[in-house]
């Protein structure tokens, strides 16, 4: 996914496929979400996987404060929230920054990309 900032907020108003878009998205996130369950019960974490093809598809995260494993059936999800930031999106900007500063402007106004020797 190319998006750095997704919605900080994307309901489900129900299971099957929009619920499995969610959870996509928070699959591609490189932060913690926070997953809203049936029950009004809410699970904070890295969602690490899914998979909707299961006979009973789920999403996995591990929990924030824990670090434990938890499964969650797609049925049992009514929102998702991306909570947390996107820790890798922030360390690209932060790398971009440094190459500038290492670079200094260019002749053209562009950052020149260097190329990773081995």
């Amino acid at each position: 996914m190319n998006d750095h900032q997704p919605p900080l907020h994307a309901e489900s108003k129900g299971a099957g496929q929009h619920v499995e878009g969610l959870v996509e998205r928070a699959f591609h996130y490189r932060g913690d979400v926070t997953i809203r369950t049936i029950d009004d019960g809410s699970l904070t974490g890295y969602l690490f996987n899914r998979d909707a093809r299961a006979s009973e598809p789920f999403a996995q995260l591990f929990e924030t404060e824990t670090g434990r494993e938890i499964r969650i059936p797609y049925r049992d999800i009514t929102q998702v929230l991306f909570t947390g930031r996107d820790v890798a999106a922030a360390s690209v900007k932060h790398f971009e920054a440094f190459q500038d500063r290492q670079d200094g402007p260019s002749q053209t106004g562009s950052r020149t990309h260097r190329k990773r020797t081995d």
